[in-house]
């Protein structure tokens, strides 16, 4: 149990997996693009960065973040004044339990990917920390290509395992160890 969410521990040497981290933290945080709490982040639309405590910050789209850390993640420090002293307006909406949360893990991730949606997950199309809204087998997904350690991978709610199937998946139980 992992935050009151039922998980599985079971490891995997796969050289391509998919784990489930549903149970991952997960805020939308919207403000405009030119607020002080946007340059807070630090992090531009279509980007994505970790920072110092382990959140994942992604620029999904236009004045929108999702911030992914370990259950209960909290907001970093953020300005939310503007340069006139006056509050800006920022909404934070927790989607812990409104949104799942997949990982796919190896060299043939963009392969299994590119068969669920129309984007090139290559590394001149989408490289390392990109960080996109479009649709997966049909549904409408942020993705972030987020890879570990020279490893390919990313963050993405899909029917993966099945698209997957040609290359060897296998299904990995869940560890917040690294986004």
């Amino acid at each position: 149990m992992v935050a009151g969410w039922e998980t599985s521990a079971k490891p995997s040497t796969a050289s391509l997996r998919l784990t489930d981290c549903t149970p991952c933290g997960k805020l939308l945080l919207r403000a405009g693009i030119r607020s002080a709490t946007a340059r807070a982040l630090g992090v531009n639309q279509g980007r994505a960065s970790l920072d110092g405590s382990g959140r994942l910050i992604a620029g999904i789209g236009y004045e929108e973040w999702l911030i992914i850390g370990p259950s209960g993640v909290t907001l970093p420090a953020l300005a939310t004044d503007g340069s006139d002293g006056t509050p800006e307006l920022v909404t934070i909406v927790d989607l812990t339990h409104a949104h799942a949360l997949v990982r796919i893990v190896g060299a043939d991730s963009a392969k299994v990917m590119s068969k669920l949606c129309g984007i090139d997950f290559g590394d001149k199309a989408t490289p390392d920390n990109a960080a996109l809204r479009t649709s997966v087998a049909g549904l409408v997904a942020e993705i972030i290509r987020s890879d570990l350690a020279n490893r390919p991978g990313g963050a993405a709610g899909s029917d993966a395992a099945s698209a997957g199937q040609e290359f060897g998946i296998d299904i990995e139980g869940f560890a917040i160890s690294g986004l």
